[in-house]
């Protein structure tokens, strides 16, 4: 900006005078910066919309398509020392008898204490076996271990040096990683050694190179074999290697011997509960979004604040006024509407469901009604405890799932699935939204950007607008400053006639 003359010559206020000018101009920025801010507002609320409709598809409305919601199981065993029933198939229920005569066990081997020297002093893990061997410093004694029964044994040497502590030989035998456990326990003073599996196929023999290494370290070569299970599944004997057993679509894990019933029913509780959730946040999302498409119009009364409006304003005047409007932004939203649609008129008229040869066509006939118009949709579970309006009614959900779970379960898939598959469409990607994304974010985004290259522009023009006012007043004064000296002048040459 260049030298500007404020008033010399008229006596003019003139920065007040393009300040008062300016003032025009920057209420037309204040004007664009109060609708970027709108999209702003409603880019938030947008955004909370769309983080709960997530959720809600993620979870509850997943659920209740998913058949596996309805399969969940109570398991039962009459005797858990004997068999813990751990799971079960979608189709299996009943009860079935187990009887357990034997259970299946390791190959193992408890070596004798070990004692050396002429006082048969007691050896630790920390002993070497120079010590109980005998061994000289360059010495090796070789002992060889076998696994395996029939075609599948296998022999491993280990050469055990003079220096080596007990635990390097019981560690020794790990590191050959064959399916072995060893261990030397100090409180015990002897080995410890087990095969990894279970069965009669499992089996630990040791051998020796070096005559008597295997008595000094409290082994023998006697062969160690483990057993399988022995079980009558509903009458008929059955063996197994492990005594983790799955059969005809059962899992239970043998405990000891004995007998035990194992018991299977559809948990009716835990179904009605899936399906309970999902009614309860279906009808929070309901309300929640009937207020925001119901909000009162604001706008033609209150205002994004300017910092001077803010500046004469209480925090919580200022936090009030800017809740009003925010509330107000998704009044009437076509994509807040159709969201909103799509739910109820799936869920209290199965839209969209072709519910020819099913048991059930609707909700209503599984007790799930809605209440009073006001409500706009909202779900009740009749004979609910947690529903006060209508618990005193019989729980008709509660009845069907334990009298027709297939019935129940065929109708309430069908239903999430219509509805899963509605908001998979709406969350498509598309020029002007993201994926998973109910709402037009990319063009919201382009909106604030396009908002903010205008009020760029604006600042701009304004800088040239205050530029030009300032130049033509500059000129006036100068012209003003010309004129005063010729009138000077004139004066001079007329008093001196």
């Amino acid at each position: 900006m260049g030298i500007q003359l404020t008033g010399l010559a008229s006596g003019l206020d003139t920065a007040s005078i393009v300040s008062d000018l300016m003032e025009i101009e920057y209420t037309k920025v204040e004007s664009l910066e109060k609708e970027k801010t709108l999209v702003e507002w409603e880019q938030e609320a947008w955004s909370d919309v769309n983080t709960k409709l997530y959720s809600f598809y993620t979870d509850e409305l997943f659920d209740l398509k998913s058949y596996g919601t309805y399969s969940q199981k109570n398991l039962t065993s009459s005797n858990q020392g004997v068999a813990n029933l751990t799971n079960a198939s979608s189709d299996i229920t009943g009860s079935f008898s187990i009887d357990v005569s034997a259970i299946a066990s390791s190959a193992f081997i408890t070596g004798d204490q070990l004692t050396y020297g002429a006082d048969s002093e007691l050896a630790d893990e920390n002993t070497t076996a120079a010590t109980v061997l005998s061994l000289g410093e360059t010495d090796i004694s070789t002992i060889s271990i076998t696994v395996g029964t029939g075609d599948d044994a296998a022999t491993y040497d280990i050469d055990i040096e003079a220096t080596d502590t007990m635990d390097d030989i019981a560690q020794k035998i790990e590191d050959l990683d064959i399916g072995v456990k060893a261990d030397f326990d100090g409180n015990f003073n002897r080995f410890f050694i087990s095969s990894e599996e279970t069965g009669a196929a499992s089996s630990i023999q040791f051998s020796e190179t070096t005559a008597g290494t295997l008595a000094s370290l409290g082994l023998s070569t006697d062969q160690a074999v483990g057993e399988d299970a022995v079980f009558e599944y509903n009458g008929t004997e059955l063996t197994s290697s492990t005594n983790e057993i799955s059969i005809n679509g059962l899992q239970f894990d043998i405990q000891g011997v004995g007998s035990s019933t194992l018991t299977v029913s559809q948990d009716t509780e835990a179904i009605y509960e899936s399906v309970k959730a999902f009614v309860t946040k279906y009808n929070e999302l309901m309300e929640e979004f009937n207020d925001l498409l119901d909000a009162s119009y604001v706008l033609d009364d209150y205002q994004p604040l300017t910092d001077d409006e803010k500046d004469a304003m209480s925090d919580d005047e200022i936090e009030d006024w800017e809740a009003l409007i925010k509330g107000s932004l998704l009044r009437n939203d076509d994509i807040l509407t159709s969201v909103v649609r799509s739910m109820r008129s799936t869920m209290t008229t199965s839209t969209g469901v072709d519910t020819s040869g099913f048991t059930y066509k609707s909700l209503s006939e599984l007790g799930i009604m809605t209440g009073d118009y006001s409500e706009k949709g909202q779900l009740h579970i009749y004979g609910d405890d947690d529903d006060s309006t209508f618990s005193a009614q019989d729980n008709t959900l509660m009845q069907k799932i334990k009298e027709d779970p297939e019935g129940v379960t065929e109708l309430l898939t069908a239903l999430g699935q219509q509805l899963y598959t509605s908001f998979s469409e709406k969350m498509k990607s598309s020029s002007i939204s993201s994926a998973l994304t109910f709402y037009n974010n990319k063009r919201m985004d382009s909106d604030v950007e396009d908002y903010e290259d205008r009020i760029d522009d604006l600042e701009d023009r304004m800088e040239i607008i205050e530029e030009r006012y300032y130049s033509q007043f500059t000129a006036m004064e100068q012209a003003m400053q010309q004129a005063n000296s010729t009138s000077e002048w004139l004066s001079q040459q007329l008093a001196s006639l």
